[in-house]
């Protein structure tokens, strides 16, 4: 039998135990409405691509020709795989403060990036009437990546492409993702809204010569099935001194100022999407590194070893820079529940090396694809493509060729 003591002393333990449970409700529910607007989201993307790509080389009475064939589990085909949280707070008043982390990740390996854990996007960003204003690392404006890259997948019915064929990427100077980055995109009235974007560059150099440094501008206008949109780049190259040529100056040798102007369109007749984009370039450093492989300095032998070899070619690349135009035409069809797409493009440019022209430049790509939707998250696709690109010297010392063909298919989920 229980004393009076036991009793209250039970009790009070017992009524210590209500609370500290209700305080763990509260806790957790105080948690919940605090998380209630983060979203965890992101697309597994895994296929199977089958890659022929050929080199050929008769530059200074070289000849070489190789090939190589591959087939491969890959990941990211049409969609890069990743995963991301994001969420937003009201501030009231009309306004709202909010974030994105983005992570990317190879589904057919479960290895994560190089280049950082949130690499694809890590942006906290402050929205109202006057529009919204991003900083961080996110996508450039002339991409499809993002945020704010809204340029690419208004110009082409395949975004920065699919597998290894880049669809109109291949023929136009695009850019990826930029760290240190602010960008304003305003609110749309009567159709138009206007963005701009200015990326400092690399961490510890920021707004230093020795970093790249881009800035965009560009206008979106909408009206009905109608989209146009304009946008203009800059890029101030790095001046960085070299690694192999260290007595040099690089401004001596480098056309430092690149620059693209870009106006696409796409319209919805109902039975078809048409998209058309045009890009005039100068000085640009490369896309989507067509020029890799044309340079006769990766087969020296002099070079004394690997490294040496490396830095060589890095200075000698730093110099190239192309001058030129790119059209690219795509259409997106409804069929049997599913889209067709395709898409084809050109471009021509001047080659140039220490701000001299010393050859011509033409490429040429072709992407077909189809995608079905099995639900409202999950797809499955198929496509093939093809890029040539060919790089004659002004001085009869021949030419370089590549070409690259490549089959995919596979199946996306999105969460």
């Amino acid at each position: 039998m229980q004393n009076n003591s036991q009793r209250t002393l039970g009790s009070h333990l017992e009524n210590k135990m209500k609370k500290i449970a209700l305080a763990v409700s509260a806790a957790l529910l105080a948690g919940a409405s605090m998380a209630a607007d983060v979203t965890v989201y992101g697309v597994v993307d895994t296929g199977f691509s089958y890659t022929n790509s050929r080199d050929k080389d008769t530059t200074y009475e070289i000849h070489l020709s190789t090939s190589k064939k591959s087939f491969s589990m890959d990941s990211g085909n049409t969609a890069g795989s990743r995963w991301g949280l994001k969420g937003s707070e009201d501030l009231g008043n009309g306004y709202k403060v909010g974030f994105v982390l983005e992570s990317g990740f190879s589904s057919d390996t479960g290895k994560g990036s190089d280049d950082g854990l949130f690499n694809r996007e890590s942006a906290i960003y402050v929205s109202g009437g006057f529009g919204t204003v991003y900083a961080g690392r996110m996508g450039s404006l002339i991409s499809d990546a993002g945020s704010v890259g809204w340029y690419g997948a208004m110009a082409s019915p395949f975004g920065s492409g699919w597998g290894g064929i880049a669809g109109h990427e291949a023929v136009m100077r695009m850019q990826g993702r930029k760290n240190n980055t602010l960008v304003y995109m305003s609110p749309r009235f009567s159709g138009l809204q206007f963005s701009a974007q200015y990326s400092m560059g690399d961490e510890g150099n920021e707004n230093k010569s020795f970093t790249d440094r881009y800035a965009a501008i560009g206008v979106d206008y909408r009206a009905g099935n109608l989209e146009i949109g304009f946008l203009a780049d800059y890029m101030n190259k790095s001046t960085a001194p070299y690694s192999y040529w260290d007595e040099d100056d690089p401004r001596d040798f480098i056309d430092q100022n690149a620059w693209t102007i870009n106006l696409a369109a796409n319209y919805d007749c109902g039975f078809a999407k048409t998209f058309i984009a045009a890009q005039y370039f100068r000085n640009v450093s490369d896309f989507t590194s067509v020029t890799e492989g044309f340079s006769i300095w990766e087969t020296e032998d002099w070079l004394q070893s690997d490294q040496v070899k490396k830095n060589y070619i890095k200075d000698t690349d730093r110099e190239t820079s192309l001058k030129g135009f790119g059209v690219n035409l795509g259409v997106d069809i409804p069929v049997f529940g599913g889209n067709v797409m395709a898409s084809i493009g050109y471009a021509d440019a001047d080659y140039r090396q220490e701000k001299e022209k010393i050859g011509k430049l033409k490429g040429y790509t072709a992407l077909a694809g189809y995608q079905y939707p099995l639900s409202k998250r999950t797809s499955v696709y198929a496509g093939a493509g093809y890029t040539q690109y060919k790089l004659t010297f002004s001085d009869s010392a021949g030419s370089y060729k590549r070409t690259k063909f490549q089959a995919m298919t596979g199946l996306k989920h999105t969460f």
